[in-house]
């Protein structure tokens, strides 16, 4: 019998015994021995991150799939660190579909490839992943101080917390209002920059949040 003492790289030891019996040799007659090894197995981390912010993004559900569209794994997801961490897979093609957003985030299920190398030495298949924040609105009411009249007219700029400008020209409506979406969460401020005619110029900050959707 043959003993395996050492696999090929990256394959498990295969230490059965392999029996063999050479035969009286009336004619010439070779003795043959069928032997396998299975592939060492790897592992992938998925990190989910905020795609502006970096912060990691725990709550993101994920299925797991062959290239071949077979499904391996659902309802796997992401933890405080915002990883999934997959273990035992064969060398091969692989990809990740995001299948629930964190709260507040947008869905993003495109396909998140990534390959187990056979396993010559021990590596970890990374995949990166983001979601964007779902935006929010504000609207800004404008009326006459005395007698709560709407004002059309008034001009605005827009502006985050930090000071950087969003936008600018905004002008009150027929019904004394501007509407402003797309915006992500965090805290804005308005700045009046021209007045309806025959009033006061107030350019106060008109501090406002938009929460986490």
């Amino acid at each position: 019998y043959f003993i395996e003492t050492t696999a090929p790289a990256g394959y498990q030891l295969n230490n059965s015994k392999l029996n063999f019996t050479v035969e009286f040799q009336e004619t010439t007659k070779v003795a043959t021995v069928s032997a396998t090894n299975a592939e060492k197995t790897g592992s992938v981390v998925l990190n989910k991150t905020d795609s502006d912010t970096g912060k990691a993004l725990s709550g993101a559900v994920f299925d797991l799939y062959k290239k071949d569209g077979t499904k391996l794994a659902s309802g796997l997801t992401t933890d405080a660190k915002g990883q999934i961490k997959v273990n035992d897979l064969k060398p091969g093609d692989y990809y990740f579909v995001e299948t629930a957003a964190p709260a507040g985030y947008e869905l993003n299920d495109s396909k998140l490839n990534f390959t187990v190398e056979l396993q010559t030495t021990a590596k970890v298949a990374t995949v990166s992943a983001t979601n964007a924040e779902k935006t929010g609105s504000v609207v800004l009411n404008k009326t006459d101080s005395d007698t709560g009249k709407t004002l059309a007219g008034a001009v605005f700029d827009l502006y985050k917390k930090d000071g950087t400008k969003v936008a600018s020209g905004l002008t009150t409506d027929a019904k004394g209002q501007i509407k402003v979406n797309d915006l992500k969460p965090g805290d804005y401020y308005f700045v009046e920059t021209a007045a309806p005619a025959g009033y006061e110029l107030n350019d106060s900050k008109l501090n406002f949040t938009v929460e986490l959707q």
